[in-house]
């Protein structure tokens, strides 16, 4: 999960799809829909290649969750002294 996270946080035009198989909890799923843009069963994959389809083709409307984080030094300050 990290992985996505910082993957998707660093380059932002990344189309994240996580295809599941077997049981998930919903409460699992739930998470992983925070971070991927797409998180579906193995029997819907076709519909998601479409998706993907046309996100190669340049429709970044498909992309559906954005990252962002910063790393800042403690106490507020932004500077080193």
């Amino acid at each position: 999960m990290f992985s996505a996270i910082n993957w998707k946080g660093y380059n932002k035009k990344l189309m994240a799809v996580l295809i599941t198989e077997g049981p998930w909890t919903a409460q699992t799923l739930q998470v992983m829909a925070r971070v991927f843009d797409y998180v579906v069963p193995l029997n819907k994959s076709t519909e998601v290649a479409d998706v993907i389809a046309k996100y190669l083709a340049g429709d970044q409307s498909q992309l559906k969750t954005l990252i962002n984080f910063s790393i800042l030094p403690a106490g507020g300050s932004d500077s080193d002294g």
